[in-house]
């Protein structure tokens, strides 16, 4: 179990790394490119030029006037990269912890924000006067603030309900009288399938902070409860002696929910007796990486049928995933 933590760790580390290399990249090209720039047209008179570059002063006195905007479009260009590097980083950290219309919302949000502190520092660059932009910033804010009141009380409420979460994916509720499955839950709506699955029911997220909400408790479950043992489908060929990182999720079958802390054992399927491989623990979220080095277990066959096994507790029925034939050369 320690191994695959570790090796979960590692590979968060190095996803971090990857998009810290990227954005740090980004800045570095970005200076460099505006320091070019600066050098060769920020000389806004003939006599300010230097000596070795008056051979293109007509070029550098053309563009001098624009190089502003210049550096606004590069500033929000780089800008918009990292946002959305940044952006990638907030998804999946939130996708480990979340479902994925939550991390999808979050990973908009973040993008929001970034392009909002984007426009504000463009608008620094441009020297938009503050006493004119405070002005039109009010009044156009006053007029949108009226106009976009309930669309506001509705987002503020989406947000709400995707950080405090009163329910979740797959509860029965009844709001503003109406009844459904929780399909998806958005920043303006929530989304509900109709118990029949005929229709999809919108509901605007104020009015679920504002409404009584009626919740169903899931059914009692008999134990064993049954589970669902899911193996990601490993490459068809690999070589002998290849250390191959076996990856998959152990379930309840009917709620889905992750099964933490049991052992996952991996086999090879053979007509006398299927032959051990390799074992690991799934961690908080049901997930399992087990690291096997690949080889054959009989001298006449180079393939490996290979399949993952939860072998049961008392409280959990025992599952088996798809069996999956590697040939190993």
């Amino acid at each position: 179990m320690s191994k695959n933590k570790n090796s979960t760790v590692k590979e968060k580390i190095q996803s971090y790394k990857r998009s810290s290399i990227k954005i740090v990249s980004y800045l570095i090209v970005l200076i460099v490119i505006v320091v070019i720039l600066n050098y060769f047209f920020r000389w806004s008179t003939y006599e300010e030029i230097p000596e070795n570059l008056k051979q293109y002063s007509n070029i550098i006195l053309l563009i001098n006037p624009y190089i502003i905007y210049v550096y606004a479009a590069l500033v929000f260009g780089f800008g918009y990269l990292i946002t959305n590097t940044i952006s990638g980083i907030v998804y999946r950290y939130f996708i480990r912890l979340t479902d994925y219309p939550t991390a999808s919302t979050f990973r908009t949000l973040t993008k929001i924000v970034g392009i909002g502190v984007l426009l504000t520092v463009v608008a620094s660059i441009l020297n938009v006067n503050p006493a004119t932009a405070l002005t039109i910033g009010s009044f156009g804010g006053l007029v949108v603030g009226f106009a976009t009141q309930t669309v506001l009380s509705h987002l503020i409420a989406g947000i709400f309900i995707l950080i405090t979460k009163p329910f979740t994916f797959g509860d029965v509720i009844t709001i503003s009288g109406q009844t459904g499955v929780v399909k998806e839950i958005r920043l303006m709506h929530l989304v509900l399938d109709s118990l029949d699955g005929s229709s999809e029911i919108l509901i605007p997220c104020g009015n679920v902070i504002t409404q009584i909400l009626l919740k169903r408790k899931p059914p009692m479950q008999v134990k064993p409860i049954k589970t669902l043992l899911v193996l990601e489908e490993p490459p068809k060929s690999v070589k002998t002696g290849t250390v191959l990182t076996l990856k998959g999720k152990l379930v309840e079958a009917e709620s889905g929910k992750p099964i933490p802390n049991m052992i996952i054992k991996i086999f090879d399927e053979d007509i006398s007796r299927d032959a051990l491989l390799a074992t690991g623990n799934t961690d908080e979220n049901g997930v399992f990486v087990i690291n096997w080095q690949a080889r054959t277990t009989d001298l006449f066959d180079n393939t490996v049928e290979l399949y993952a096994k939860f072998e049961g507790t008392d409280d959990y029925r025992q599952s088996k995933s798809d069996v999956y034939v590697i040939e190993v050369v």
